[in-house]
């Protein structure tokens, strides 16, 4: 049993710092007109090899033992690591040339946008545990989930295209739309097949935007800025997964919609704050003039 905590933690560890080392360095690499689309493709490949990497484990478990399959996957994370070392390489020949600012006080940290993506994997630790829920205990089935995963999986690769036009909504606009697709989330197969999907392409939009956001932020330590967003949203992924059975037991299936008029709820506060701080800004003009 310890050998397996010990396993997962590590595990899970590595994904986190290949995130970080991955959003900390792409900056570095392209243009800063480019970080959007750089981390649109990103994305699709991210979605396409996670569902690639589910079906030929499956297949390979066929054939292969777990052991033989776990020694091939520890080469492959080498030869990984050896890829991002030499990105990490470029990064840092490359960082001469790049000039960087240190951000006051009140621009240090993206507070609001910070707010976006707490809601976003709260959303995404409550569907991870309420869609299975929902498929056992309403649908009386199994077979449903594959299909609301997969179709989820490919709102998520086909976000950049999906949603070419929206890619300069803000992420205001995003969260609210996903929580309006949350409200559609009732146990019927043609609902949670929709709106899956359509959740998904919203995510995979909302983080394309997000991560954007905060690697065109100029700062001259990227990497403890990225630290604590990241400690922020994976924080959050952990309180959301704890908690969604909490509110399944209380809520039952009302519990992603009203999850979804809470996350409206907060955007209509959002607007109306930003509604009256551009009439104060306009009152102040006026006055000035």
């Amino acid at each position: 049993m310890l050998s397996l905590v010990i396993v997962a933690v590590l595990n899970k560890s590595i994904g986190v710092f290949y995130k970080l080392s991955n959003k900390t360095i792409l900056p570095d690499l392209f243009a800063p007109v480019n970080i959007q689309i750089v981390n649109g493709y990103q994305t699709q490949i991210r979605q396409l090899a996670i569902v690639s990497a589910t079906m030929l484990v499956t297949m390979a478990l066929l054939w292969v033992t777990p052991a033989t399959l776990i020694l091939i996957m520890g080469i492959a994370f080498l030869v990984s690591a050896g890829l991002d070392w030499q990105f990490r390489t470029r990064s840092n020949l490359s960082s001469d040339s790049v000039v960087t600012v240190k951000l006051d006080r009140h621009r240090s940290w993206p507070t609001w946008s910070l707010l976006y993506a707490v809601l976003g994997y709260l959303v995404d630790a409550t569907i991870a545990v309420a869609v299975p829920w929902l498929v056992v205990s309403k649908l009386h089935s199994h077979w449903p989930l594959s299909w609301f995963l997969t179709a989820n999986a490919t709102g998520i690769l086909l976000a950049p295209l999906l949603l070419k036009r929206w890619s300069k909504q803000s992420l205001l606009t995003l969260t609210a739309f996903t929580g309006g697709c949350l409200l559609l989330m009732w146990p019927t197969f043609a609902s949670l097949m929709i709106t899956m999907f359509l959740i998904g392409a919203l995510r995979g939009q909302i983080n394309i935007s997000f991560f954007t956001t905060i690697q065109q932020i100029p700062t001259n330590n990227r990497n403890i800025l990225m630290t604590g967003v990241l400690t922020v949203i994976d924080t959050t992924t952990v309180i959301g997964s704890l908690l969604a059975p909490r509110l399944i037991l209380m809520l039952g299936s009302w519990t992603l919609p009203l999850l979804g008029v809470g996350i409206l709820l907060f955007c209509l506060t959002r607007l109306i704050i930003l509604l009256n701080n551009q009439k104060q800004s306009s009152s102040d003009i006026d006055e000035n003039c």
